[in-house]
């Protein structure tokens, strides 16, 4: 069922200052769907809007249409729509995406959570496409690059064992070196160099 979207109404909350509203109309924007993407594509051409809601929509929709904003949202300077815009690919199917998600690895971290950010949940559904570019990363001289890369390459590894208890997942990660991000870096390359090891024989099962 097409849920109706007040245009009128989405574009007066997104020029606003108000998270709540901004948050409301971006909600029933997603509830509209394919309804919506029009008039978010016209609101993020437009000044003084709040941009990295449209693309958080234009995200959820998920439509095709939305692919120039996705690739000019990639160089904003807001980290949230080049976090969005990033996942936004992923979502869309783009050539680009896998890239695009490894180059705002660190962008837009849950406060709450800093260990998670959209592309690490998003490079989750590349599964062994993005661990050897996610193990270089693991090796990068950046703390927090090389925190989000762990935490991709863990969601990535649940995925491939999936049904498997935490005991097992954690007895896992153990036996490949317990890489974890903040430790010496000869550790680090020792559990980066079994975790090549296991890409191989993944490759090949």
């Amino acid at each position: 069922m097409t849920v109706a979207v007040d245009l009128s109404l989405l574009a007066a909350a997104l020029h606003g200052t108000d998270p709540k509203a901004q948050n409301d109309a971006v909600a029933a924007a997603i509830d509209a769907g394919a309804e919506a993407v029009p008039a978010l594509l016209l609101l993020f051409a437009e000044p003084e809007v709040a941009r990295h809601q449209i693309v958080y929509a234009l995200e959820r929709i998920g439509d095709a249409r939305a692919v120039a904003v996705f690739e000019a949202g990639l160089d904003d300077t807001d980290e949230r729509v080049r976090a969005y815009a990033a996942r936004g690919l992923a979502g869309i199917g783009h050539p680009g995406a896998l890239a695009a998600l490894l180059a705002k690895l660190n962008d837009a971290a849950d406060p709450l959570h800093l260990d998670r950010t959209p592309a690490v949940d998003a490079l989750a559904g590349f599964g062994l496409d993005a661990v050897g570019p996610l193990l270089e990363r693991m090796l990068d001289d950046d703390a927090m690059t090389r925190l989000h890369a762990q935490r991709a390459l863990q969601l990535i590894v649940a995925q491939r064992l999936r049904g498997v208890s935490a005991e097992t997942l954690r007895t896992t990660w153990q036996q490949r070196g317990d890489y974890a991000w903040d430790a010496h870096p000869g550790p680090r390359r020792a559990a980066v160099e079994a975790w090549r090891t296991w890409l191989d024989e993944q490759r090949k099962s």
